[in-house]
């Protein structure tokens, strides 16, 4: 082998690859290896030494099949790079890749015959190699990802074997406790056991040696007895040594029961100290039953505390409403007092009605106020008095078209409901409503709705007509009335039920807005007619100058306005001018508004067009009114069309009539100011 310095290794191997590249071309053969497998004799071997002063010294090793020499040139190479480099000798390593891609190349350049072959096989190599390596370096970020992913399952699994351990420990530290517990409960009830069996055998003891005890002192006393009936018998012996003897015997057991008589006390009172705390058992029975006896009379006493405490906390509730009512009632009473005006005498109209007393008090029996004003009135106008009220409605039949609350054949009584008693009605009505509707998705008609209300409120079927009839025909009668007509207008139809929605919530808001405003001029629920201007300016940026001067008017009577009174209805059924004005206002707002959105869709499709769709309408409405967004509108329609807001694409067109008839009956308010 021939051993190179490191920094001449590329120019002596690439000078002998081309040296031995030419003889094998000369040849036009390559050397076959082992030589033992060929007929010609191999070359001699070289050995080549260098001196430490870089002269070369060449040897000739003994005649042996030798590899040849061009490929010993390359192991030696490839074995001496291996070495420099530190190349690992197993496994996979790109430094010692590149090692042997330098030895290939060498042999590519120097083999010219096979060169492009090789060259070829070289180049596919290398192709799939770096396929594999850009393979690798995009699996690189996964790996990356995986390696942090098992990061933080490893830390997720520390941690959940952390507080597993734990609540591992706490449970072993719970259940040792528990058995020590068990155990010391154990060694507490042997050791009572003990106890009882020892006390229990000093008790049979002390027992026996009682009884022992009251034996002997009976015998004591019946020799006692027997000994005073010896001293006492008349018969004496008459021998002096045997009275003698009597005698001595007599004290000597006389003072033997005296001891006994100590010692029979003294065990007594021991037993007396011992036992003087114990109850008999019919005594301690006795007690027991009077301590259930008191035990079951408190907790009767107990459940009627808490009836009678919830009873006071009820009572205490109603008092309190009761009060505020009456505080109302005479809030409404002292301005019954400054503002109502006398009851009129009747017997001055006398003189003006045909007939004089006699027909006067024909016409005014069982009349109120309200109608003496109408039969005075019909009399002054020239009209004929009205006649008798009739007593009975003729039923309009069971036929579908009809609502289902005015389905009857026959006769209905009249009740002669009153506008008070009908403003009450309806008022209550429209709550029920509200709630309802609340719980709902779709809304109910109002027509249906009363049906249902009065059947839930009446049960029977002749009173849901007869107050079905009474509220039809009073509403109808009454129907002048902002707030009766409404109702009378969504009853039949002609109105849509949001238009109430809107109203009740506009009188709402305001009635909070101007109550607020009181508070802060330090006047809770009353306003200077000074404020109440700048306050409804503020509260309806869209109305005009005219319209809120109209609005003041109906409460410049007096210089402080009584905010609340505004917003009620008093016990006539009658509500302000000021929520009438309201009322008429709304009205020629919205007519107003539907007006420009007519000549919206004018402007849009054209005059000469009868019918409009949908998309034409919410253009209107982005002309007229563009602050109002595309949700609202939808609904808007949605609401006039009685449809689902999913359903609202697939309407067709609409007549011109039957669509401003819609608009106009139904609760339409502009959000902003028209466009331009």
């Amino acid at each position: 082998y021939y051993f190179i310095q490191s920094n001449l290794r590329g120019k002596v191997v690439n000078g002998y690859c081309k040296q031995n590249a030419g003889k094998t071309e000369n040849h036009s053969a390559i050397d076959t290896w082992p030589a033992t497998h060929i007929a010609h004799t191999a070359p001699t071997a070289i050995r080549a030494n260098l001196t430490p002063n870089a002269n070369v010294f060449i040897t000739a090793a003994p005649e042996q099949p030798r590899k040849p020499h061009y490929l010993e040139q390359l192991e030696s190479y490839l074995h001496h790079e291996l070495r420099l480099l530190r190349c690992p000798e197993k496994g996979p390593s790109l430094t010692r890749l590149q090692v042997y891609r330098e030895v290939f190349e060498y042999l590519i350049n120097d083999f010219k015959t096979y060169q492009q072959l090789l060259a070829s096989i070289k180049q596919e190599y290398e192709l799939v190699l770096k396929d594999q390596e850009e393979r690798l370096k995009e699996l690189d970020p996964l790996k990356a990802k995986l390696d942090k992913l098992t990061e933080a399952n490893d830390k997720r699994m520390q941690d959940l074997r952390q507080v597993e351990t734990a609540e591992i420990e706490q449970l072993k530290r719970e259940k040792q406790d528990l058995v020590d517990e068990l155990d010391a409960s154990k060694e507490e009830r042997f050791s009572l056991k003990r106890q009882i069996e020892r006390l229990q055998e000093e008790v049979e003891t002390q027992y026996q040696l009682f009884r022992n005890e009251a034996d002997a002192r009976k015998m004591l006393v019946s020799d006692i007895i027997e000994l005073k009936y010896r001293v006492d018998a008349p018969a004496m012996k008459s021998d002096s040594s045997s009275e003698k003897d009597d005698t001595t015997l007599i004290k000597f057991k006389l003072n033997k029961t005296k001891e006994d008589l100590v010692k029979l006390q003294d065990k007594l009172n021991e037993v007396l100290a011992d036992y003087g705390d114990v109850v008999p058992r019919r005594e301690y029975e006795r007690l027991e039953g009077l301590n259930n006896t008191n035990t079951e009379s408190l907790e009767r006493y107990k459940t009627d505390y808490h009836t009678l405490l919830k009873e006071h906390q009820v009572l205490l509730e109603q008092h309190k409403i009761m009060s505020g009512e009456r505080d109302e009632f005479s809030h409404q009473l002292g301005l019954m007092k400054r503002s109502a005006t006398p009851r009129p005498e009747w017997d001055q109209v006398i003189p003006y009605i045909d007939g004089g007393e006699a027909a006067w008090k024909e016409l005014s029996v069982g009349k109120s106020s309200n109608q003496l004003v109408g039969v005075l009135v019909g009399s002054l106008i020239g009209k004929d008095n009205p006649g008798p009220v009739e007593e009975f409605f003729e039923g309009e039949g069971t036929e579908p078209p009809i609502p289902k609350y005015l389905r009857w054949t026959g006769k209905v009584r009249n009740r002669n409901l009153s506008k008070a008693d009908t403003a009450q009605l309806i008022q209550d009505i429209w709550n029920q409503k509200i709630v309802s509707d609340t719980e709902k998705e779709h809304g109910t008609d109002l027509a249906d709705f009363l049906h249902s209300y009065l059947q839930q409120k009446y049960q029977e079927d002749i009173l849901v007509v007869e107050w079905g009839y009474n509220i039809h025909h009073a509403c109808g009668q009454y129907r002048t009335e902002p707030h009766i007509g409404l109702f009378y207008e969504t009853l039949t139809g002609d109105a849509d039920d949001s238009v109430y929605s809107v109203l009740c919530t506009q009188h709402e808001e305001l009635l909070s807005h101007l109550y607020k405003a009181s508070l802060k001029y330090d006047s809770e629920g009353t306003l200077l007619v000074k404020h109440i201007s700048s306050l409804l300016q503020t509260f309806y940026p869209l109305k005009e100058a005219p319209m809120i001067e109209e609005l003041v008017a109906t409460v410049s009577e007096t210089e402080k306005v009584n905010i609340k009174p505004l917003f009620n209805i008093d016990r006539d059924g009658n509500i302000s001018d000021f929520l009438k004005k309201l009322y008429s206002q709304f009205y020629d707002e919205r007519n107003q508004f539907v007006k420009d959105i007519h000549d919206s869709l004018v402007a849009i499709s054209g005059g000469d067009k009868k019918e409009y769709n949908i998309q034409d309408l919410c253009k209107a409405f982005e002309m007229t009114d563009p602050e109002k967004n595309s949700k609202d509108v939808n609904k808007l329609l949605a609401k006039v069309f009685n449809l689902n807001l999913e359903q609202l694409s697939t309407v067709g067109p609409v007549d011109k009539d039957l669509l401003l008839q819609r608009l106009k009956s139904s609760g339409l308010v502009r959000s902003g100011p028209k466009g331009i």
